[in-house]
């Protein structure tokens, strides 16, 4: 199945390093090409990760790309189509075809991630996504001018602001984007008719913004991972959510803006000092910086899991 313009990696062999990426070369140098990684490489099946083993391929991909490659290569998202599931619902009178996303929702998601990125954050990308039960659109850059938003699903009262006047300009010549900047409020159209599980939502943080689309055809909507359920005692001057950021951060440090996310709350002063500064000050939290981000993870001697 595979060729000169299309190739497949169950995962990245982490002990060929350079074989992968002579394809990835190959591509760049020539006319092109497709690499799918999470698919079988004889027989196309898709195989997929979870949430973190999806995301460290994702990193393992782009930091080795980023160190033996120049110029990066530009990736196309035409796999999301050809791999997204189908369904129907049956009525008393007629049938109704549903895909996993909803071909105006996914159109408009990439278009407003394309005309809003923050092109001066150097070796970064538009990020599509695919998980069981979720497609994730997320594109370099938060809110223009600086507004951050934890996890919302009121879409249509986004207001649009454009960072790049020029780009967004050209789309709208090109017939692919409205100038009234309505791309939100198509996307919550297409989902009308769906249930509160298989709504969608946004988040922003300070260095992205992150459009997630439910998969329609999966049955019990957008899942939380397994978190693990902890004991603990009280934390000193602590709040209700503490036992809600253990939890997430017990098995992976999270960055600030991934805890605001799940909580659901906005990525703040409160959040930052009087939640995990205090969690981390009483012991409850460990502390730990990558490049400018800063990770919490739970301390586990203080914890135990039920």
């Amino acid at each position: 199945m595979e060729s000169d313009k299309f190739e497949t990696k169950g995962v990245l062999n982490r002990e060929d390093v350079v074989g992968w990426l002579k394809s990835i070369a190959g591509f760049a140098n020539a006319s092109g090409g497709e690499f799918y990684i999470g698919v079988e490489d004889k027989t196309n099946k898709l195989i997929g990760f979870d949430r973190r083993n999806a995301d460290n391929e994702r990193n393992y991909f782009n930091n080795q790309v980023n160190e033996h490659l120049t110029p990066r290569p530009a990736m196309k998202i035409s796999f999301v189509k050809q791999r997204m599931n189908h369904s129907m619902i049956k009525l008393d009178d007629e049938r109704i075809n549903i895909d996993s996303y909803p071909a105006r929702a996914l159109f408009e998601g990439v278009i407003n991630a394309v005309a809003h990125r923050d092109y001066y954050l150097d070796g970064t990308q538009i990020q599509v996504d695919i998980f069981k039960d979720r497609l994730e659109i997320s594109s370099p850059g938060g809110f223009y001018r600086g507004e951050k938003l934890g996890k919302t699903y009121d879409l249509s009262g986004v207001i649009s602001k454009r960072r790049n006047e020029l780009i967004a300009g050209v789309l709208v010549a090109c017939n692919v984007m409205e100038a009234a900047g309505t791309g939100f409020d198509k996307i919550t159209e297409e989902y009308a008719f769906a249930d509160e599980a298989h709504k969608p939502y946004i988040y922003s943080s300070s260095d992205h913004f992150t459009l997630v689309l439910p998969d329609l055809t999966y049955e019990n909507g957008v899942e939380d991972e397994a978190l693990p359920i902890l004991n603990f005692a009280p934390v000193p001057n602590g709040t209700e959510l503490d036992g809600k950021v253990l939890s997430f951060c017990y098995l992976k440090a999270h960055k600030v803006s991934e805890i605001a996310g799940h909580l659901g709350i906005s990525d703040s002063t409160y959040l930052r000092k009087q939640i995990l500064g205090n969690m981390e000050k009483n012991g409850y939290l460990e502390k730990s910086k990558v490049s400018r981000a800063t990770y919490y993870k739970t301390n586990p001697d203080v914890v135990t899991v039920i």
